[in-house]
């Protein structure tokens, strides 16, 4: 059985890290390393550190860095696999993934590059001049490069002169219900927000705008789920109760607790502004428990879901969110359709079934050796 390095985040809860150490990057970690199953590979994870997991003044980024490759390099000599995964995070994590690649290249092992997250190409066009040419070098020295949306493709080929395939954000099929709970069936409206609670991410106009409708009429329980920036705690403490709205506030929690809000709630409000939107896990976690949502366009959210499987927002405002709320509220059935068309589409595109199958074949394409003729060619 071959074996390929997954090199990405360590998989822990960091009081200090981005979003508390449980983003997407690293529930992506968790499920290839948890249910990825094949008879030819296996997957071998490389952790490196992630942004504050460490503090050591002005030389923390140094630091990092040194524990990464050093780490890297370890796994090359302990595991000496066929090929090498690189869960890519660009912007700031670009001279470490250059390292890497390099690294492999010079040992003689292939590498698959997965561009993850919504922000490659707005970071790429406005990025440093040294930064562009470490990443031309990244893409055009991988082997195989992935892209978690339809969107990167068309840039890949004609900026580094590779072509990208489309291998979008997945659930584990073993965590996806046989069926889901009716919704909207109570007259109270059940709403979530599942994410980092700060500012891109919209949190605010989901309360707001939840009050907003609130005070029109709507009954309402919002429950949020995630690491609180400390501006979002500050603003809902002082907060005062009102009619019609309860708010629960639950902070980070175990995946198993999530997906339980998930399944007991009507409506995922998620507005995003945040400029390196991906195909985030919230969004496939409300699709597959068959909840409404209401979003933006932003990153790739726009190419995953259209208007049967959603309700988009024109903008990120309190009197967006709260027209959705009402609108879900006064039209159930419409609204119901559309969760219904969003579970379907998630079934037929965003499971590990379909997703490990593909990975497979890239992993077969990733340590194929050429034909003699075409390596003489």
């Amino acid at each position: 059985m071959k074996k390929i390095v997954l090199f990405g985040p360590v998989l822990s809860k960091l009081k200090n890290a981005y979003g508390g150490g449980t983003g997407g990057y690293t529930r992506n970690m968790s499920v290839y390393l948890n249910h990825f199953r094949s008879d030819d590979f296996t997957i071998v994870p490389c952790f490196h550190t992630v942004r504050g997991q460490f503090d050591f003044g002005p030389f923390t980024a140094p630091v990092r860095f040194a524990k990464d490759i050093s780490a890297f390099v370890a796994s090359l000599v302990t595991t000496r696999p066929d090929g090498v995964h690189i869960l890519a995070q660009y912007r700031g994590a670009i001279p470490r993934e250059f390292a890497v690649v390099l690294l492999s290249r010079l040992v003689g092992k292939p590498v698959l590059y997965e561009i993850k997250a919504g922000a490659f190409m707005q970071w790429y066009g406005s990025t440093n001049p040294l930064s562009r040419r470490l990443t031309d070098f990244c893409l055009k020295s991988s082997k195989v490069v992935l892209a978690e949306g339809n969107v990167y493709l068309d840039f890949v080929k004609e900026t580094f002169g590779k072509e990208a395939q489309y291998f979008p954000n997945f659930i584990p099929t073993e965590e996806i219900p046989d069926e889901v709970s009716e919704k909207l069936r109570d007259d109270e409206l059940k709403v979530l927000f599942v994410g980092y609670c700060f500012k891109d991410k919209g949190v605010y106009e989901v309360v707001s705008g939840c009050e907003a409708a609130a005070r029109q009429g709507t009954r309402i329980s919002l429950t949020i789920i995630g690491k609180e920036h400390d501006d979002f705690t500050k603003w809902m403490d002082a907060k005062a109760e009102q009619p019609n709205l309860r708010i629960q506030r639950l902070g980070l929690q175990p995946h198993k607790e999530v997906l339980r809000h998930f399944r007991l709630n009507d409506v995922f409000c998620y507005p995003t502004s945040h400029k390196g939107e991906g195909h985030n896990n919230s969004i496939n976690e409300a699709l597959m428990m068959g909840l409404v949502i209401v979003t933006t366009d932003k990153g790739f959210l726009g190419d995953i879901l259209s208007d049967e499987s959603a309700y988009f927002l024109k903008e990120v405002s309190t009197e967006e969110v709260g027209e959705a709320i009402r609108a879900i509220d006064g039209q159930r059935e419409a609204a119901a359709e559309k969760s219904r068309n969003g579970r379907k589409l998630f079934q037929e595109k965003f499971t590990s079934d379909v997703a490990f199958k593909k990975l497979n074949r890239c992993y077969h394409e990733l340590v194929r050796r050429p034909s003699r003729a075409r390596a003489e060619g």
